[in-house]
C-alpha cells in the first residue's frame, strides 16, 4: 500500500457540504476522496407552508440539520413566520450557526450530544405535555424524537422540508476498492450510509471490512446492525473537527497494529 493510499479517507457528504471537511482531513494530513453519495432536494415550500400554518402557533420549533433550516426558511417566511413566544432549538453547532445566520438569535441546543438523545435530554423538553413541538426535518431518517415527544405528551408536528436523493458514481468507488485506495470511511447520517451500501453492490462486503469513522454513538450502533465488522469509531460529539480526531485516531491505531 503506498503513503497516498495508506492516508485515503472516503467523505461521503453531499456535494458542497464536504469542502471544509476534507480540508480539515487534509490539515491533519489525510487524503480527502470525495464521493457523495446524497444530494439534497428541497420540498415544495408551497406544501411545506401550508403544513406549517396549520401547525402554527407552537411551542417549540425543534431543527435536526443544517439543512433542515435552509430548506425550512422559505416555509416559515411563507405561514408567516414563527411566534415571538416559540422556543428554537437546533441540533446542534452547525444548525445553530444556520439559525443565527437566518436571524433566530435566541437559540436552545444540546451540551454534551448533538443527535435525537441530545435533544431530547433537554430541560425544555422534559415536561411537554400539551405543548406543540413542530420538527422541521427530512424525509426518511429516525423518529425517536416525534415518538419520545408523543409519548411525553406533546403535539408533535413533523414538516418534511427536504429529501435525500441518491448520488454517488459507482465506478469511481469501486476503482479505490480495487486500488485499496480507502484507509477510512467516514459517515455522517443513517441515509448517507444506506446509500453508500447500495452504491457498492457487489463490493459491499469489502467495503463493510474497511475502518468506520461515524459522527454519533447512534449512527456506530446503525453501521454494526447493518454488517460493519472493521474498526469502527465514533465522534465525540457530532462536529466536523470530532470526526477528523475519531479518523486519526483510528487510523492510528490501525498503524500499531500493522
Amino acid at each position: 500500500m503506498t503513503e497516498s493510499a495508506a492516508s485515503g479517507v472516503l467523505v461521503t457528504r453531499p456535494a458542497g457540504q464536504a469542502t471544509a471537511f476534507g480540508e480539515q482531513l487534509q490539515a491533519a494530513g489525510f487524503s480527502p476522496l470525495y464521493l457523495p453519495t446524497l444530494a439534497i432536494a428541497a420540498t415544495d415550500p408551497t406544501v411545506a407552508g401550508a403544513a406549517l400554518r396549520a401547525a402554527l402557533p407552537c411551542d417549540f420549533a425543534v431543527f435536526i440539520s443544517a439543512n433542515a433550516v435552509q430548506h425550512a426558511l422559505p416555509a416559515i417566511t411563507a405561514a408567516g413566520g414563527l411566534s415571538p413566544n416559540c422556543g428554537v432549538i437546533a441540533v446542534g453547532p452547525a444548525s445553530a450557526q444556520a439559525l443565527q445566520a437566518a436571524g433566530f438569535p435566541n437559540l436552545l441546543l444540546p451540551e454534551g450530544r448533538f443527535d435525537s438523545e441530545g435533544l431530547l435530554g433537554l430541560p425544555v423538553l422534559q415536561d411537554v405535555a400539551g405543548k406543540r413541538v413542530v420538527i422541521f426535518r427530512g424525509e426518511g431518517g429516525r423518529t425517536l424524537l416525534a415518538e419520545t415527544l408523543a409519548a411525553r405528551g406533546a403535539d408533535v408536528r413533523a414538516l418534511v422540508c427536504y429529501r435525500r436523493v441518491a448520488a454517488g458514481d459507482p465506478v469511481q468507488l469501486a476503482a479505490w476498492l480495487a486500488q485499496d485506495a480507502i484507509a477510512v470511511v467516514t459517515a455522517t447520517s443513517r441515509a448517507g450510509l444506506h446509500a453508500l451500501m447500495a452504491l457498492a453492490g457487489p463490493l459491499a462486503a469489502q467495503l463493510k471490512a474497511l475502518p468506520l469513522a461515524v459522527l454519533s454513538p447512534a449512527l456506530a450502533e446503525y453501521a454494526l446492525q447493518a454488517g460493519f465488522s472493521g474498526p469502527l469509531m465514533a465522534a465525540d460529539q457530532a462536529r466536523d473537527a470530532d470526526l477528523v480526531t475519531a479518523v486519526t485516531r483510528l487510523h492510528g491505531t490501525l498503524a500499531v497494529d500493522r
